[in-house]
């Protein structure tokens, strides 16, 4: 699958934008056009979160508008891969002689020096609908003091997204429905599952949404 520098680096690309790792890979043609720096950011391993940094540049003869609208290109293809972008102001660079905009650009998956696994490990389908923006998902048994018996226990799931800007929102489930999760061995398999809370907050990244539920049953089913 290669890294993920690597595939922001083909993607930019097949877009028409000439891109190159930044450091410690190849060096930067001269610049007579734009180009795009890519090198790999911030990796955060206890939330799957991996950050690429893209610096676009262009020659100053060019001016800022080549370096402003070669950014928002890159914004898209970003974007379309997954990637929740904040981009930076155009800024001149006297003794490069450059203009560059600063791109940074957050991807649920985890990086490694020659590898990436992209997304949360693993998927979550309601009904007959994915949910493609799920980033955590948690399950624990709900015992109270009316419970008389484990086995009469409901199990209370936590989900948790991040809609990114201008994306689509799936509709609210019809209660009572399935959820499913899918890993790489198994599927977990609610039923007749019930929301108790939805809290919703905007971010600068988009929508933050965190889903609270019950559900009646759970059951794994296996690959041996």
């Amino acid at each position: 699958m290669g890294t993920i520098v690597n595939q922001v680096i083909n993607a930019l690309r097949a877009e028409n934008i000439r891109a190159d790792e930044a450091y410690p890979g190849g060096r930067i043609p001269a610049l007579t056009g734009a180009v795009a720096a890519v090198r790999l950011g911030k990796v955060d391993r206890s939330v799957r979160t991996t950050n690429v940094e893209v610096v676009i540049m262009s020659p100053a003869k060019s001016g800022g508008s080549l370096c402003e609208s070669t950014a928002l290109e890159a914004v898209e293809v970003l974007q379309n891969m997954g990637g929740t972008c904040v981009k930076g102001v155009c800024k001149f660079d006297e003794m490069a002689d450059v203009f560059y905009i600063e791109i940074e650009a957050e991807f649920f998956g985890t990086a490694t020096a020659d590898d990436w696994s992209g997304g949360p490990g693993f998927s979550v389908t309601i009904g007959t609908q994915a949910m493609p923006h799920v980033i955590s998902f948690g399950l624990q048994r709900k015992t109270d003091n009316e419970v008389t018996a484990l086995k009469d226990a409901k199990w209370q799931f936590t989900l948790e997204e991040l809609l990114p800007p201008d994306s689509s929102e799936p509709p609210d489930p019809i209660e009572p429905f399935a959820l499913i999760v899918t890993r790489n061995l198994t599927d977990e398999i609610l039923t007749e599952c019930t929301l108790i809370s939805v809290k919703r907050e905007d971010t600068l990244r988009g929508i933050s949404q965190t889903r609270v539920g019950l559900a009646k049953t759970r059951s794994v089913m296996g690959i041996l």
